[in-house]
């Protein structure tokens, strides 16, 4: 899992994750918001965001024989 945090000069904060640290860190969010109505927004975005990423095309490389 890899994941890398930078603070930006606006205030806002940059995440890189890789896939196993994006499903951690939506996990956490999806679940906190069960129990805190702040987080809600947050698991919306991330159901909303997942969705989307579902309904695009699978690119493959080329096939190995």
């Amino acid at each position: 899992m890899q994941a890398s945090i930078r603070n930006m000069s606006d205030g806002t904060v940059a995440l890189k994750l890789d896939a196993n640290a994006a499903r951690a860190v939506f996990a956490s969010v999806l679940f906190a918001s069960r129990f805190h109505e702040g987080s809600s927004p947050l698991a919306r975005i991330a159901k909303d965001e997942l969705e989307r990423e579902s309904r695009k095309p699978v690119k493959r490389g080329k096939s190995c024989r």
